[in-house]
């Protein structure tokens, strides 16, 4: 094997996700401020192949970015995906840059995704050449055979492991074929492949240890113990369908031209000034000579490094940060509590979720029944073309709105949207807007929730979240699932809430910022009113209302105290009168004068924004009072609304992200105090300004007295901070 020749098949796709999700905690940006932590960690792969593998032909494969068709197999496949961070999908067209400066062939192919692409080249690939897909997803485990090998990093781009078949069966417990058979009866949450309801893990491998496929399964029936046959048996279509969803294809039309794919020259200097733009200073280094194929009997085809340019040199990424500034420290020390909290997990009350399921579903049957009386017909409701169909076509419903602009219905390539924000627009027009609105929300409830969470709990019935240091503000994201996002508005998704539960002699305890990002405002910005209020300890919203109206506080009326609150928010995000209107259900004129009176009340407030958004054209960065910055190159764009988007961003990111940095400074102190106080207590959850633990109840008042403090006083600001503890069986009991 070692004088085979090398083809190297790489999923673009799956290593830019790998390598932004691996790289988020050293928050790497470019010197102009351009987040480049994926674009590193698929440089530092493409660099690794050259040298380990020594490829004699590369190519790279890519989604197109379009439905294929699995999505037509199956509409919901991959449907509640949450999307990934806007950083990721800015580094794509860099990443495609540095491919396209080593001249690495691309291929790609619409209808199909990136491993359809490689499983297809793969095979056409002849006996006499071994193939390596470099790749994050394990999907690509059921390829592998005597001369095809999956080469994947491990979690955190610490090392690579090449898969063959004994590595497959000694890691996976399964040989390569069977994993399409696995995912056909156990599912897959990630990809929204259902599988057999009620087969798990450990019944899927037992089942394939012993009848070796699904289809000899579904032969021998009547040898399987009666539960786990009934389920089989009334399930044998899902089945059937998820393995063909999981399969990946390897006749597709596209052909591998290995004249195409050689690994060809390049120039190293043009390599050179990519990597230097992008502060990628300690792989300059690692950089070929000017060639991806390597002679075995050269001595070094690396160049010198030059002075001081491997300042990130080690794989390590907590290294990485070392001898930084405070705020790289507190993201480093942050980085050992966030490993403990995703090992703690939360435990999930997986009955009361199935429950949930049942009652949802026969809400969304009776909707369904009403959506199709209303439309005068049956359809696809989950089909924007046909939903669209029915709302525009038959139903009439207007898609502009002379007096309102904004109120327009925006139209997309294959016609008028039906996404919710527009559907929001019509309600009112017809009944059955708040009908499909009611039914998204169902639909989307099961589906990301009642459906996916059951999966994903561990042996304990524990649910463990991944966290991220990812996004330009400085806040923590949570995938795997995201458990930031379990929604908490409406009634019945609150409800999910209730399903995270403590155990026996144990309580949930919750703590939570009081209008942190408001208090905030008020110290950067100055302003005395607001000040006043705060120390007061008056009910800001209230007193917003009463500024405004001219009414006294204890005269203002529910509805006034919600506008304000809707104001008082949308500030921070530079609100238009338009965006204020669609927001509250005022006229644009109305909104503009209370976004007027606003700033009349609380003058100081937009003198901050003002001067924050001048210092960020003039350095071209913003930064929290902790000294995190966000450097925001668009904000001399002359794109209008990309400008515009720039200085929303400037205004609002000293507010966020001391608000993110506050709460990673208690996580860090809570963290080193939480077992002096109760040796049981652990800390599992961060939702933005609210920290989720699981405490003893005899421990719960000395637990919640420390986590108030240390939240309370972990930064002194013009304006008391305050932070709200309780205490209940579920997280749901502690709202």
């Amino acid at each position: 094997m070692a004088n085979k020749k090398k083809l190297v098949l790489i999923d673009g796709n799956a290593l830019i996700h790998r390598a932004f999700h691996a790289f988020s905690r050293a928050n790497l940006v470019s010197p102009t401020g351009e987040p480049t932590g994926g674009t590193f960690g698929f440089a530092m792969m493409l660099l690794d192949i050259f040298t380990k593998l020594r490829p004699d032909y590369i190519a790279v494969a890519f989604d197109t970015g379009k439905p294929t068709f699995r999505h037509e197999e199956y509409k919901e496949y991959k449907a509640q995906r949450v999307k990934a961070p806007q950083e990721l999908y800015d580094q794509i067209p860099r990443i495609q840059e540095l491919v396209e400066t080593f001249n690495i062939p691309v291929f790609l192919k619409e209808g199909f995704e990136a491993d359809d692409v490689i499983g297809t080249l793969a095979r056409q690939a002849p006996q006499d050449i071994d193939v390596y897909i470099a790749t994050g997803d394990m999907d690509a485990l059921q390829l592998v055979n005597n001369h095809t090998f999956v080469y994947a990093p491990r979690k955190g781009f610490a090392d690579i492991v090449t898969y063959n078949t004994e590595k497959v069966l000694e890691t996976k417990g399964l040989l390569p074929e069977q994993m399409i058979d696995f995912k056909g009866l156990r599912g897959d949450p990630s990809d929204n492949i259902p599988g057999v309801p009620g087969i798990g893990e450990v019944t899927a491998k037992k089942l394939l240890f012993e009848f070796k496929t699904m289809e000899n399964i579904y032969q021998n029936l009547d040898k399987i113990k009666e539960k786990t046959r009934i389920l089989l048996r009334d399930n044998e279509k899902i089945a059937l369908q998820s393995k063909k969803l999981a399969t990946i294809l390897t006749d597709i039309p596209i052909e591998l031209n290995l004249k195409k794919a050689e690994a060809i020259e390049f120039n190293p200097e043009e390599v050179r000034q990519l990597f230097d733009k992008l502060g990628f200073r300690s792989l300059i280094n690692k950089i070929p000579n000017g060639t991806l194929k390597v002679s075995t009997n050269q001595r070094s085809f690396f160049e010198k490094a030059p002075k001081g340019a491997s300042k990130f040199k080690d794989r390590n990424i907590a290294k990485i940060s070392k001898g930084m500034g405070y705020i790289q420290k507190l993201d480093k020390d942050l980085e050992p509590v966030l490993r403990k909290m995703e090992k703690n997990g939360i435990l999930l009350d997986v009955s009361f979720l199935e429950k949930m399921k049942r009652d949802v579903s026969a809400r969304l049957q009776k909707l369904t029944q009403k959506i199709y009386r209303e439309a005068g017909e049956e359809f696809n409701i989950a089909s924007p073309l046909q939903l669209a169909n029915i709302l525009f076509n038959k139903l009439k419903l207007p898609t502009t709105n002379p007096e309102f602009p904004m109120l327009n219905i925006r139209k997309t390539k294959t016609g008028y949207s039906t996404s919710v924000s527009e559907l929001e627009k019509l309600i009112g027009q017809h009944n059955i807007i708040g009908l499909i609105l009611e039914y998204r929300q169902l639909a989307k409830l099961k589906n990301t929730y009642l459906e996916t969470l059951p999966q994903q709990v561990d042996k304990n019935n524990r649910i463990h979240t991944t966290y991220a240091q990812d996004t330009s503000t400085g806040r923590l994201s949570s995938s795997d699932p995201n458990l930031q996002n379990i929604p908490i508005r409406t009634e019945l998704g609150a409800e999910v809430r209730k399903a995270f539960v403590a155990p026996p002699g144990k309580k949930i305890l919750k703590a939570d910022y009081s209008q942190i990002e408001l208090r905030i405002v008020a110290h950067l910005a100055k302003d005395e009113t607001m000040i006043e209020a705060f120390k007061r300890g008056e009910d800001i919203h209230a007193r917003t209302a009463a500024e405004i109206t001219g009414k006294k506080m204890n005269e203002i009326t529910k509805a006034e105290r919600r506008i304000a609150k809707t104001v008082n928010f949308s500030i921070l995000y530079g609100v238009s009168p338009w965006g204020l209107a669609a927001r509250s259900n005022m006229s644009v004129a109305q909104a503009r004068k209370y976004i007027e009176k606003y700033f009349k009340i609380y003058s100081n407030v937009k003198k901050y924004m003002k001067n924050t958004i001048a210092f960020a054209q003039k350095h071209g960065y913003v930064k929290t009072l902790l000294g995190r910055k966000r450097y925001i190159p668009e904000i001399d764009s002359k794109i209008p609304p990309m400008r515009a988007a720039a200085e929303r961003a400037a205004a609002n990111m000293p507010i966020q992200g001391t608000a993110a940095d506050m709460i990673k400074a208690a996580m860090i102190e809570i963290d080193k105090k939480l077992s002096k106080v109760s040796p049981d207590a652990k800390m599992l959850l961060q939702v933005h300004d609210e920290l989720v633990f699981e405490v003893p109840t005899k421990d719960v008042p000395k637990v919640s007295k420390l986590v108030k403090t240390v939240m309370e006083n972990v930064y002194k600001l013009d304006v008391p901070i305050l932070a709200d503890t309780k205490s209940g069986k579920s997280w749901g009991e502690t709202k």
